[in-house]
């Protein structure tokens, strides 16, 4: 993996502060499985935060594994995305073998396309 793609500090969320301002100003779109927070953040690249809750995902490691399916979804689809954006991605409940990794991406991608974060090219 080059360093390119992968998604480094400063293109991650991880201050409540700055994930609560997303949720009280940012705009939303959900899908069957997931939702989408996104704020402008005046910066040249987007920056990302993972949400997924206790009370829909009991264990850590149902936790974890989206997680790890969101951000994995989200760094082999970065360049698709336009800069300059806040982007909160929270899993809704679902079952970890009813819901396979293509799934996870292509709805990640339709919601960015909804909320017109993807590039023209790619958003069509």
């Amino acid at each position: 993996m080059s360093p390119k793609q992968a998604v480094n500090k400063q293109e991650k969320l991880k201050d409540s502060r700055e994930f609560k301002e997303i949720y009280a100003r940012g705009h939303r779109l959900s899908g069957p499985h997931l939702t989408i927070h996104h704020k402008p953040n005046h910066l040249q690249i987007n920056r990302l935060g993972l949400s997924t809750s206790k009370k829909q995902f009991k264990l850590s490691v149902q936790r974890h594994y989206i997680q790890r399916c969101l951000r994995e979804a989200y760094r082999l689809n970065k360049d698709r995305f336009l800069p300059g954006h806040d982007i909160v991605i929270s899993a809704r409940r679902w079952e970890k073998g009813k819901l396979h990794f293509r799934e996870i991406k292509d709805e990640l991608l339709f919601l960015a396309q909804k909320a017109k974060l993807l590039k023209a090219e790619y958003g069509q």
